[in-house]
């Protein structure tokens, strides 16, 4: 037994695939081990799709993803951690599998074998409860291209024998003929039984054979677009690619966890990411599940595994804004997106939000409401994308109601749109009830949910929302019978992939206000943190998460960290901004088409576009370059795609999208935009950098666990994926860490801003001191730090403290109305993108700040601080750097 103990001090996060493998990860374990991370934190690594380059959709949980690499690779890679004192987690996939190709082992079987293969549980296929009949007892496998009988009749789909087996091909799928129900043949006769089934185009009666053998099979194959309609096995979200597991049933916990457990066991992983736990049925008893396991395998008492916690684990779970993670669960916080929302808020001017309304309003000639838009895209979602799945939580529903007299007389049709408004207007992901009980928040919220649904459907009887909610929470008159705990558990997992994608991968591409706030986790209509809103956030993260993990860029993130940090600043200076925004409208307006009466782009679109290009833009390019007007560009058509107004994925508008991408690629190499473009987003970006800085040591030294994404410890200005998953010049970095180590200047560095190597420094200087401190920055105290003067809300500061050490912490926020001598917005000033600007040209007025009583040391600049308890002027604290982290001496 190996088992690896302790908690992390950071991490770092590594994408693996076929062009990023185990070697590559050994390569740069020295590189991490200077910059100061104790763990890597790697993407899924066991075996998934082929050419996957995300690796979650895992085909096999019993090996390695031979892409990445074989075992020796992997020990490999261990073997030079443990050498520099690290270790690594492993984000693993327990809500779903790759069924989209020929891989999958235990896919196949179900589909050879239906219910009496040994998966047939493993998966979470409604065997029997859709309301077709044709479907019981097999699987809607929607991947036809067209519809089935034109596919068949043009011989698309051939018999086939391959390995000793018959199988039908369609293009690159083989899908398992169930052996009962194959041709017989003595061996020499195969060609021709297969000339017998395969028929001929142009004849639909040579078919017939073929098709009465197909119709024998456990699966019903259908053309993909009837997917969201009638698909009986629940997938992740909307992915029909992505069938999901039930995880619920210990044998499948077991299958899918063995290889895992034995990694952890051998010491190889010293903790683990749960992906997407809200899809599982019941995500508490998963979590106890790995610890009790954990605690038998280390020889530690289960009976205690839940309280202890003996297995360091996240849970990649989506908060609403005051929405706490549930205690109960036994892992160690989340991945980090609630941080990410609060931090990223911390550096938005709440006081611009009328004006960046208005400005907004004015621009699209319409007013959104952001709730609105959230509650109309959800109830989109379950009309084209899980129509399906609806459908069935609805046949449920209505069983259990036909089976008493007192709820006989409600509709299918009236309990599916209850459900299907319900849903739209259920105020967080999930609920998390099970037959153990009702949590109080659980109430709470299906009851808001009923009070927002009543409001919204005046004319519906409200007794019907009220029924479905007391089912859901088990108070109907079945209370905790199986049936309802059953359909309460298909509720749940309904209501996270409908929030999921009516908000994330929908509304985020529409309500584009100030679209740095349409993150992961973010609410768009709550505009900004205050100071003493993150105070209060990060002093109850410190009680009771310590060790969550703090992120501000992640594989998942619409954009990375330092282009949010420029959109930031955009809420600094409105009047700016709507001046510059106003012009760039009217100088490229020769540049839109008209499609049908309407511009291409809309003007929305248009609106995304330039907020698109301020983050972007590379620093101290005066033009764009081909890669650039490239990235631009398929960005927006992901973009436009996603919003589903004028085109989308299952029903691309190739009109409006040339021309969109026509549009983008004209105003960038037109000249009146560029010439004034260029200039304000120069400015916008130097203060984005400040912002950046901050932001950057805020996730070092905050209460959790910092995590930094491949590549972001120097300036990275990407946009969602595949656009963040570009490689990582790990080189570039290696040499200019070199130089840091060898002679660093913190003013030197600030005035090649630019470069990237002050973040680098940043980083290095802050990772290597918690290293140095283990404890001091996870499970020590935290303190806030309040200025005082004219200037006090644009300073946040913190200390930590364990035992006899302690760490000051503070940084600017809202830059903008800092620059210059007078105050107000900063005119049309910002920081030079050379560094210039920094120190006695910011206005920091008489705002002091108590640092308390010692000799302190900046871990930046070198310089000693002797505190006798007197306020220190903040314009002399930041006089050489902006940001600032003292040790005690």
């Amino acid at each position: 037994m190996n088992l690896q103990v302790g908690m992390p001090e950071s991490t770092y996060r590594l994408q693996f695939h076929a062009g990023f493998t185990f070697g590559d990860a050994t390569a740069i374990v020295d590189y991490l081990a200077d910059l100061g991370v104790t763990h890597a934190y790697a993407s899924p690594y066991l075996a998934a799709r082929p050419g996957s380059t995300h690796g979650y959709d895992v085909i096999d949980h019993s090996r390695l993803n031979p892409e990445v690499g074989t075992g020796a690779d992997l020990d490999a890679w261990i073997v030079a951690m443990k050498r520099r004192g690290m270790s690594h987690i492993l984000d693993t996939v327990p809500n779903h599998m790759g069924v989209g190709t020929n891989d999958n082992a235990w896919w196949n079987d179900v589909l050879e074998h239906g219910r009496a293969s040994r998966y047939s549980s493993h998966f979470d296929v409604a065997w029997r409860d859709s309301p077709r009949s044709e479907l019981r007892d097999k699987v809607m496998l929607p991947v036809l291209g067209s519809q089935y009988g034109e596919v068949l009749e043009k011989g698309e789909l051939r018999l086939a024998h391959e390995g000793g087996k018959f199988v039908l091909r369609y293009y690159e799928h083989r899908f398992p003929i169930d052996p009962t129900t194959c041709p017989r043949s003595d061996g020499k006769d195969i060609a021709a039984i297969l000339r017998r089934y395969n028929g001929t185009p142009g004849d639909p009666r040579n078919f017939d054979a073929l098709h009465e053998l197909i119709a024998q099979q456990h699966y019903r194959l259908a053309y993909w677009r009837i997917a969201s309609d009638e698909i009986n096995y629940r997938r992740f979200f909307d992915i029909n690619d992505l069938a999901a597991l039930r995880m619920e049933r210990q044998e499948v916990f077991d299958d899918v966890h063995r290889f895992t457990f034995q990694l952890l066991r051998e010491g190889r992983v010293a903790g683990l990411r749960i992906d997407h736990p809200d899809g599982l049925y019941d995500p508490k008893e998963y979590f106890d599940r790995l610890q009790r396991r954990y605690a038998r395998e280390a020889g530690l008492p289960e009976a205690r595994a839940a309280e202890d916690r003996p297995l360091y684990v996240l849970a990649e779970k989506i908060l609403a804004i005051d929405e706490p993670l549930p205690e109960t669960w036994a892992c160690h916080g989340t991945s980090g997106y609630d941080f990410l929302v609060m931090a990223n808020g911390l550096f938005v001017d709440g006081c611009s939000v009328d004006a960046l309304t208005r400005i907004y309003a004015d621009w699209i000639a319409n007013t959104i409401d952001f709730d609105d838009l959230v509650y109309e895209k959800k109830k989109l979602i379950l009309k084209i994308s899980l129509a399906g799945e609806l459908n069935m939580l609805a046949h449920q529903l209505d069983r259990i109601a036909q089976g008493n007299r007192r709820t006989r007389d409600f509709t299918l049709m009236g309990l599916h749109d209850a459900l299907r408004e319900l849903i739209a207007c259920f105020p967080v992901y999930r609920s998390y009830v099970t037959s153990a009980g009702v949590h109080e928040s659980d109430a709470r919220n299906l009851e808001l949910a009923v009070e927002r649904a009543i409001k919204r459907n005046p004319t519906t009887d409200s007794n019907v929302f009220r029924y479905v909610s007391d089912v859901v929470l088990l108070r109907s008159p079945l209370g905790a019978d199986p049936a309802a705990v059953h359909f309460a558990g298909k509720f749940q997992q309904l209501t996270a992939p409908t929030t999921a994608k009516g908000i994330e991968d929908t509304a985020f591409y529409i309500y584009n206000r100030l679209i740095s706030l349409n993150e992961v986790g973010g609410e768009p209509n709550h505009f900004g943190t205050t100071p003493q809103a993150m105070h209060a956030y990060l002093a109850e993260r410190q009680r009771l998460w310590p060790h969550a993990l703090s992120a501000t860029s992640t594989h998942d993130t619409k954009r990375s960290e330092d282009v949010r940090a420029r959109i930031n600043v955009l809420s600094e200076i409105p009047d700016q901004w709507h001046e510059h925004v106003t012009r760039w409208g009217e100088a490229n307006a020769p540049h839109r088409r008209d499609l049908a009466g309407q511009p291409a782009p809309s003007r929305n679109d248009e609106y995304l576009l330039y907020q698109t290009l301020i983050g972007v833009w590379p620093l101290n390019a005066t033009d764009a370059d081909d890669a650039l007007v490239a990235r631009a560009q398929a960005y927006m058509t992901k973009a436009c795609r996603e919003a589903k107004l004028i085109t989308s994925w299952t029903s691309p508008n190739e009109a409006y999208e040339n021309a969109v991408r026509a549009f983008v690629a004209q105003i960038l190499s037109h000249r009146p935009f560029l010439d004034d473009f260029v200039p304000f987003q120069a400015r916008v970006a130097g203060l984005g950098l400040i912002n950046s800085l901050a932001q950057t040591l805020l996730r070092l030294t905050a209460p959790g666990v910092p995590d930094t994404y491949q590549g972001q410890e120097l300036w990275d200005f990407s946009l969602v994926d595949p656009d963040n998953r570009r490689p990582v010049d790990y080189a570039r970095r290696r040499e200019l860490l070199d130089a840091l180590r060898g002679d660093a200047d913190a003013r030197e560095l600030l005035a090649h801003i630019t470069d990237g190597r002050v973040k680098l420094f940043v980083t290095w200087r802050t990772l290597t001191l918690r290293r140095e401190h283990p404890g001091l920055f996870t499970t020590g105290t935290y303190e806030p730090l309040p200025a005082s003067g004219a200037k006090a809300a644009h300073a946040f500061a913190f200390a930590r403290r364990q035992e006899d050490r302690s760490a000051i912490v503070v940084v600017p926020r809202l830059p903008a109305t800092l620059v210059g001598s007078g105050g107000g917005d900063g005119g049309d000033r910002g920081v030079d993108q050379g560094g210039a600007g920094w120190g006695g040209d910011w206005n920091w007025a008489d705002t002091t700040l108590a640092l308390p009583r010692g000799r302190w040391r900046s871990v930046f600049t070198g310089a000693t601080i002797d505190a006798a308890g007197e306020p220190l002027p903040l314009a002399t604290l930041l006089a050489d750097f902006p940001v600032a982290l003292l040790i005690a001496t």
